[in-house]
């Protein structure tokens, strides 16, 4: 029995850790009972909300008006090796008149579940019923019945000065340079319980990207017109003006709660708002021919790698642009190391860029294959970079070259072997036989003739069918044989390696304009197999351009 009295506590214990993910509801009305000129707050207490933002609903108001809220709070607790969270929303009502008062029902939206809290009542009777219990009087003349516990030295909110501010970073502002924007709350006392947007930061006419803020916000004491304020960090942006002009940032706004002095007093709420914003974006100066966007304290630099290649193959040339400033906003480069005897790629892009409280900073790399269409040594010229430098206000050039590559030409074409029987000089027992037979045809003095004819026809026959098989057995052998297991990456190598070859060793007089055309076609075509994105399943490709240089051959 007891195995079985275990194994069903472990259900049990599964299916309540199982339940208590669900979220549930907890409402309530305090006081239940009040005069018309007390207050009661209204507490709707989501249990496990998870991740999900709850979305209250009241309903219908009976006898009842708002006055403050929501207020939020967050409460956890670790019991048994188990965490709970639990979300309380608070709004602070003021009965309208004598008799019955009703908010509800109550219904609440997190994420996929819909929780009902039904309606909740009071009954309001005239004048006050609250108990006011005598307060004592601290040293700076506050009346605080647990200032022990929270401390005298705190000032209440109704007499804190609260000020929203929204400021730059810097007046100062090029086209394209990146800025820091604020939002920060300023207050001289107060212990703040709550803050939500009542209208949220814009940036009309700039590239935006919010940076992440910390979890726990901390105060930092600044200096603000000769006093002192307690200054929290609100939201913070990182901007980049799009085009040179004056950009208007409209006002933001916010609703702020302060908890109450005591347990006696609501919390209070707040709304404070920022003027607008005006920056003068000023324009750079006309841009250079090898400049591609870059703004900032940037960088370029080039590679190349490998230095070293077979013929057929490709190297990467890489440049990077490293270091603060407008990197997202940067383009590809505008000019490349390059030479007139090879073939190049739209170019790859690879980022690691950061955006933070120091601003933007990272690097991105942009790569480029190259393919030479000819072996030896070779260079690719170099080519000059512009950065515009926002404390100048000048462009500053980078040169990004000149890079050396080595092509290896490919290996030499084997030579056809001939045995000695095939040669033409081995003909002469054939022209001995040709000769008797023109002796024995034509008798004694014509006899010579007939047999130099005679001859002179087999050693023409054999000789063009010699360099017939020369030749075919040449041309047969421009496309090597296709390996076992072979990509069609690779195989597309070897082919355009054999095409060019042959190519190469092809005469003048052959080279017309459509034999040009259909090369270069098939040339293209086996590039774009072997650097194709993603290197996709290309072996019908294959197939086709290898069919096409047989009959290019033929």
């Amino acid at each position: 029995m007891r195995p079985f009295v275990l194994m069903v506590a472990f259900m049990a214990w599964a299916v309540g850790v199982a339940a208590s993910d669900v979220p549930t509801l907890e409402v309530s009305l305090d006081p239940a009972k009040l005069g018309t000129e007390d207050l009661t707050r209204l507490t709707v207490r989501v249990i496990e909300p998870g991740g999900a933002k709850p979305t209250v609903d009241l309903g219908e108001m009976v006898n009842f008006e708002v006055v403050q809220g929501p207020s939020s709070e967050t409460q956890f607790s670790f019991v048994n090796g188990r965490s709970s969270s639990a979300l309380s929303l608070s709004w602070i009502l003021r009965p309208l008149g004598v008799g019955k008062a009703a908010a509800g029902p109550i219904t609440v939206r997190v994420g996929e579940h819909s929780l009902s809290g039904g309606v909740v009542t009071a009954a309001v009777v005239p004048g006050t019923i609250q108990v006011r219990r005598p307060r004592r009087r601290t040293s700076f003349g506050i009346s605080d019945p647990f200032g022990d516990i929270f401390g005298s030295s705190r000032r209440p909110a109704q007499t804190a000065k609260v000020v929203l501010r929204h400021f730059l970073s810097r007046k100062q502002i090029a086209e394209g340079q990146p800025v820091i924007a604020s939002v920060v709350l300023d207050t001289t006392g107060g212990l703040i319980n709550g803050f939500e947007w009542v209208k949220q930061p814009e940036y009309p006419g700039w590239w935006v990207q919010p940076i992440e803020m910390p979890d726990q916000a901390e105060a930092e004491q600044v200096e603000v017109g000769g006093e002192v304020f307690n200054r929290f960090q609100v939201a913070r942006f990182a901007l980049i003006p799009l085009k040179a002009q004056t950009l208007t940032i409209p006002a933001v706004g916010a609703r702020i709660g302060f908890r109450g002095r005591s347990a006696f007093v609501p919390p209070t709420v707040i709304e404070r708002s920022t003027e607008e914003l005006k920056a003068r974006v000023t324009p750079r100066l006309a841009p250079p021919r090898g400049f591609s966007g870059a703004v900032g304290d940037l960088a370029y630099s080039v590679s190349m790698t490998p230095q070293q290649i077979e013929f057929g193959s490709s190297t990467v040339v890489s440049i990077t642009l490293e270091g603060r400033g407008n990197l997202p906003l940067v383009k590809a480069p505008a000019l490349w190391p390059s030479c007139e005897d090879c073939t190049t790629y739209p170019p790859e892009e690879e980022s690691s860029v950061t955006v933070d409280g120091s601003g933007i900073h990272g690097l991105r790399i942009w790569r480029t294959t190259v393919v030479p269409r000819r072996w030896g040594e070779m260079t690719l010229v170099p080519v000059e970079l512009a950065v515009f430098d926002t404390g100048s206000g000048q462009y500053r050039y980078r040169t990004l070259g000149p890079l050396s590559l080595e092509v290896k030409p490919p290996p030499p074409t084997p030579t056809p072997t001939v045995l000695p029987d095939e040669m033409p000089g081995s003909a002469s027992a054939d022209d001995s036989g040709s000769s008797a037979v023109g002796r024995s045809l034509n008798g004694g003095g014509a006899g010579p003739v007939w047999a130099l004819v005679f001859g002179a026809l087999l050693v023409g026959l054999l000789g063009g069918g010699l360099v017939a098989m020369l030749v075919f057995r040449r041309r047969s052998a421009v496309i090597p044989p296709r390996r076992h297991g072979q990509s069609p990456a690779d195989r597309a190598r070897q082919l355009q390696v054999a095409l060019e070859q042959w190519w190469l060793d092809l005469a003048v007089e052959e080279r017309s304009q459509e034999v040009e055309a259909e090369m270069v076609s098939i040339r293209k075509g086996l590039e774009g197999v072997r650097f194709a994105p993603g290197r996709a399943d290309h072996t019908d490709t294959v197939g086709d351009l290898e069919e096409r240089i047989r009959q290019l051959l033929r």
